[in-house]
This record gives structure tokens, sequence and C-alpha cells, in this order.
């Protein structure tokens, strides 16, 4: 891969990076705030976050597996020194949210009754609600920042939201350093600049 297809790749991480917690930013407003805590708008924030951090993952971890996704892939990775074990790499969590017509096509057929989508303050609250006949649409426990849904099979998974946070961050801050220093860009504007400037 070469140095300008580097920098649409980075450049498009730098985006979806700074997005997603713009997103997680937003999450955290209406979270503090007593008012819009149970409202719509956490999981509106909490989706954007969410396949922002999902994009981010495609790009360095693609699902289609070849030649070139592979290059890809590790050169990526060793540009902005990205690790295997990121926690912005596995998609369970945005995969569940994108798919829960599959969900709710299933509790549907189930004839589920009980089905949770709240904000709770601590697991002991998630552990007094969420019993076997309960399905969860979308928790949040918010003492953990862990995120809480169903996959396919209806199993739970919970996503610590923190760690995906950090690795997002520094992340961000890489591509703003490759973008700064390394960017093929930088010496052709400014060569267009000062001819330009003649």
């Amino acid at each position: 891969m070469d140095k300008y297809h580097l920098h649409w790749f980075t450049d498009e991480l730098h985006t979806h990076a700074v997005s997603a917690l713009e997103s997680f930013v937003r999450l955290r407003i209406l979270l503090a705030d007593k008012a819009t805590r149970q409202s719509k708008e956490v999981w509106s924030a909490l989706q954007s976050f969410l396949t922002h951090a999902a994009v981010v993952s495609k790009v360095l971890d693609p699902i289609r597996q070849d030649e070139a996704t592979s290059e890809r892939s590790s050169a990526l990775k060793k540009h902005l020194s990205v690790k295997d074990d990121s926690a912005f790499l596995p998609r369970a969590a945005r995969d569940n949210l994108e798919h829960i017509d599959e969900r709710i096509d299933r509790w549907v057929q189930k004839g589920q009754t009980k089905v949770l989508e709240m904000v709770l303050d601590d697991r002991a609250g998630y552990e007094y609600l969420v019993t076997d006949d309960v399905a969860v649409r979308r928790v949040l426990i918010l003492s953990e920042m862990v995120f809480v849904s169903e996959d396919r099979a209806g199993l739970r998974v919970e996503t610590k939201l923190g760690p995906v946070v950090d690795d997002l961050t520094s992340l961000a801050k890489s591509c703003l350093h490759k973008l700064q220093t390394e960017s093929p860009y930088n010496y052709l504007l400014a060569e267009a600049l000062r001819t330009f400037a003649r």
C-alpha cells in the first residue's frame, strides 16, 4: 500500500474515531441528566457510537478476507500502531443492534412477553430485573458503563464501553499525528501554494 492509500484510509479512520467519540460525549451528557437518562436519545447516541466504532473495525479487521483486505489490515495496523486485541475490533454489540429485527422476530415466535430496555444504575438492578424469562433489547449498566444486548441465539453479550473509548482515543490521536506529519498532500499543497504565489 503506498503513502496515498495509507493517507486515504487514515483520514477515514480519523473521521469515524472522532465521530464515535463525539457520540460518546453526547451519550454521557444524556446519561448525566435524569430527564434524558431513559430517553430514546440515549440509544441513538449509543448506536451512533457503536456504528462508527464498527466502521473503524471493518477497515482494520475486514469481514471479507482476501489478499487485498489482508494487506490493508496489516499495513494500517502497523502504520497506526493498532494492536490485534484493540477493544474497538469486536463488532458483536453493533451487530446485535443492527440486526434487532431478527431478535424481535425470535421474541415474537417464542411468545416473549417481557423485554427490557433500560439504563440501570448498577449490576444489582440488572441482576434483579433480568431473569431467564426476560429478553434484553438494550441495557446499559451505568456504574460500569457496560452495554448488554442479545445475540442471534438469545445469549446476552456484554460490552465494556470504557476500553472502546480509550482505544478509539488513542487511534484518533495516532491518525491525526500521521495526517499532520506524514501526509503526502502536505508537501503538494505547500508546493502548489508557493507556485501560485509566484
